[in-house]
């Protein structure tokens, strides 16, 4: 990477190396986040504390990349160059409202809509929609990449045509699906390996729902050191903390386009 030889787009391992650093980076800022919500969740002013660790968030998102020689340092120092209105009067409005729904809602558009870093926005407004949603004793709410038309859609009408209600039912659904209650357990030891999609396949049971449940042979390989072992036996050495993952990405609604769950390459974090 450092030497200028890494292309992502047109050679699988560099594109496989690329989602790492990113889910990486994701795993670092959401350890900061919760660091916030925690004191969120204790009482502190949502809008203060999150005016005062989103720069932190953002450096965490990035540093893996950094660290690769993708980024310069100094690129996560502040706000993109133009200029941007997003030091006092967001979090001023954040530190004022007295309704979390609407700090979740407005906050997130808000942040998005003046689009402050040149990277990552979206990610940091989700990650602000959480903080503000668990002053109000909402559960971590996930935007499923199965929603992405319907929320980028929703997001559009807020921007475009000033209209805030399709994001406001968009961002109540999913924060409804989170608090369904719901359970996913694995009675069926019945995995195999599935060669034209390169995933150990196995099944979980949610009441009466069976939900199919996938691993790809990357994430094998890069997380258990995998790559001269069969990947069935690979996996039942290893079925607690993967049967553990795709628990949590059922509960936080991380699901496909299908609902099925796919763990990939930097999902496990060891």
């Amino acid at each position: 990477m450092r030497e200028g030889g890494w292309h992502p787009d047109h050679h699988e391992d560099d594109h496989k190396s690329r989602d790492g650093l990113a889910a990486r980076g994701y795993w670092q800022a959401f350890q900061k986040v919760k660091a916030t919500v925690a004191e969120v969740i204790a009482g502190g002013n949502p809008g203060s504390l999150v005016r005062a660790a989103h720069a932190g968030w953002y450096r965490e998102l990035f540093q893996p990349c950094v660290a690769a020689g993708l980024i310069e340092a100094g690129a996560l120092a502040g706000y993109r160059n133009s200029p941007v209105y997003l030091r006092t009067s967001l979090f001023d409005l954040l530190e004022k409202e007295t309704e979390p729904s609407v700090r979740a809602v407005l906050g997130h558009w808000v942040f998005g809509y003046i689009h402050p870093y040149p990277d990552g926005n979206g990610r940091m407004a989700r990650f602000l929609m959480n903080a503000m949603l668990a002053s109000g004793g909402y559960p971590w709410t996930v935007i499923r990449v199965r929603d992405r038309k319907s929320y980028l859609g929703a997001l559009d009408s807020a921007s475009i045509d000033m209209d805030i209600n399709p994001f406001c039912t968009f961002v109540a659904e999913r924060v409804q699906w989170s608090l369904e209650h719901r359970d996913l357990s694995f009675p069926e030891q019945n995995e195999k390996f599935i060669f034209d999609r390169q995933v150990v396949a196995f099944r979980g049971q949610d009441g009466k729902n069976r939900v199919r449940c996938e691993i790809s042979r990357a994430a094998l390989d890069d997380d258990f050191k995998g790559d001269d072992k069969d990947k069935v036996e690979l996996f039942r050495a290893n079925r607690q903390a993967i049967e553990e993952e795709a628990r949590q990405k059922y509960l936080a609604g991380d699901t496909e386009r299908d609902g099925s769950i796919l763990i990939r390459t930097g999902d496990l974090q060891h």
